[in-house]
């Protein structure tokens, strides 16, 4: 029987809004982290600092995109949104949220 190891990688992430009226809000911060199982090397994913390493980086990318996915598909089976429309709006709001640099800094999530 071949070895298996079942771990966790948890990407997380909050965005802080702030509405004065009208249909749309103001985004203020953007906190995100990455967080992994106990069986996992920590200090392969995470730096002294509490950032995502190169390797943690990867696995954090991986957590997002693999949400957007599901995200995707869920809304789509729903009838909420069509794939396609929401992938288009995804890219859009990506190009969007490179005009604006964010500063980083380590932020910590309760489990």
């Amino acid at each position: 029987m071949a070895f298996k190891m079942v771990f966790e990688i948890e990407g997380k992430c909050v965005i802080t809004l702030e509405h004065t009226g009208g249909q749309t809000s103001a985004l203020k911060s953007v906190d995100f982290n990455l967080d992994i199982s106990n069986n996992m090397n920590k200090s392969m994913y995470l730096d002294d600092d509490g950032l995502p390493t190169k390797v943690g980086t990867k696995a954090l990318t991986q957590a997002f995109v693999q949400g957007l996915v599901g995200n995707i598909h869920q809304a789509h089976q729903n009838n909420f949104w069509d794939s396609a429309q929401h992938l288009r709006y995804i890219i859009s709001e990506l190009e969007r949220a490179f005009i604006e640099v964010p500063h980083l800094k380590k932020t910590t999530f309760t489990r």
